[in-house]
């Protein structure tokens, strides 16, 4: 979870129960994020805290299960020296039996946008991935992805509820959502940041229509 410099209050980024565990098989694999619920905004610091634990391994119970416990601060004097084009980095925690990677990058002008798919036609069930990026982020941000998080199962309305919905967009960028269905097809929809109201694309992929909607919100000043 994290705490930033608004309220200092908890923002899970990754949280499951007991027996709602993420499967990890390689070294490889990393955490499916399942936050925030909100955009984090920085000014002095942002503080993450970590306690992971593992279940089993192969079957077995393990003596220790706590495999990751600590602190790490984000400063954020560093947003001043950051290069024009976004630049991931990278903090360590070093604990208990294992190594974490938190890889992060600052977003100037940020606004928050928070991500709806509904389905207006096609099956209830869905299976693939919906992501999103930005015209300059390097990386993916992944909304869900069936492999990793299951199927999901259009609720009220056919709204797909994913464990994580925002993003933080700069004011000067694109935003990309992408919609992969598993054996079907994959669509793509553009959405200019504001500083509020909403947006709305409809997308087809293979077997779905459905409706992307974005409300933007400000996270910074």
């Amino acid at each position: 979870m994290a705490r930033d410099s608004l309220d200092r209050q908890r923002i899970y980024l990754f949280q499951r129960a007991k027996d709602d565990c993420q499967n990890i098989s390689s070294k490889n694999d990393v955490l499916v994020l399942t936050g925030p619920k909100r955009g984090l905004m920085i000014c002095d610091s942002i503080i993450f805290e970590v306690d992971l634990k593992v279940k089993d391994v192969n079957g077995r119970k393990v003596k220790d299960e706590r495999v990751s416990k600590g602190l790490m601060e984000i400063n954020g004097i560093k947003r001043l020296s950051y290069p024009p084009k976004y630049q991931v980095q990278t903090e360590k925690l070093v604990s208990m039996h294992s190594t974490l990677d938190l890889n992060y990058t600052f977003v100037r002008n940020a606004v928050e946008g928070t991500v709806e798919a509904r389905i207006l036609e096609g099956p209830v069930d869905f299976h693939g991935k919906i992501v999103a990026r930005t015209s300059s982020f390097p990386c993916d941000i992944v909304l869900h992805d069936s492999e990793l998080a299951g199927m999901l199962t259009a609720g009220e309305g056919g709204i797909l509820q994913t464990a994580r919905r925002v993003v933080s967009v700069s004011i000067d960028e694109t935003l990309l959502l992408t919609v992969a269905a598993a054996t079907s097809g994959v669509g793509t929809v553009e959405f200019t940041p504001k500083r509020g109201n909403y947006d709305e694309e409809k997308i087809t992929c293979g077997n779905y229509k459905m409706l992307v909607k974005v409300t933007w919100s400000i996270v910074c000043w």
